[in-house]
């Protein structure tokens, strides 16, 4: 049973030894490729807010017709449930306007942030192989480390980013 637990304890400190961490956030944030992305993804998301808020209106002017229409004395019990049908098309019309504007961001986020999301994984792939680590796990995540865990960096270095001795970004 004794030698169980000594193989564990072996077989666990390895495996720490062979485990580091990166905070990936940081880095990401002090990349000079991600200013430009931000701000391209900032004017899509004034020109999308300022569709929706376009669609919007409109469609509170035509719902407000809507129900004018649907307030007249004469109104029939088929024609209010027509108008009823109308103001429920108009909402799920925003509401898809609205998912749409969202999906299009994300999208192009996606396809903006993607090589340099690659470039930052390369980078963090190069350090880990240099240091023989098997895992690397984002900074966010670590409650306790050993020194020397904390590849920041290392990694930082690797993409031309200054970095401080705690292994935070200090800008380019």
């Amino acid at each position: 049973m004794k030698k169980v637990l000594l193989l564990l304890f072996l077989v666990a400190g390895t495996a720490m030894a062979q485990t580091g961490f990166v905070q990936y956030e940081a880095i990401l944030a002090s990349m000079s490729e991600v200013e430009p992305i931000r701000k391209e993804l900032g004017d899509l998301s004034e020109k999308l807010r300022a569709e929706l808020d376009k669609a919007e209106a409109n469609s509170a002017q035509k719902m407000q017709d809507l129900q004018y229409r649907a307030a007249k004395p004469n109104v029939t019990a088929e024609e209010k449930q027509q108008l009823a049908q109308q103001a429920a098309a108009l909402q799920a019309e925003y509401q898809n306007a609205a998912k749409s504007a969202e999906l299009q961001l994300g999208a192009k986020e996606n396809d903006l942030m993607k090589p340099i999301l690659l470039k930052l994984n390369e980078a963090v792939q190069a350090v880990a192989k240099e240091k023989g680590l098997k895992l690397v796990v984002n900074a966010t995540q670590v409650v306790y480390s050993e020194p020397g865990a904390n590849i920041s960096i290392d990694v930082a270095k690797r993409l031309g980013i200054k970095i401080d001795a705690e292994g935070k970004p200090t800008g380019n």
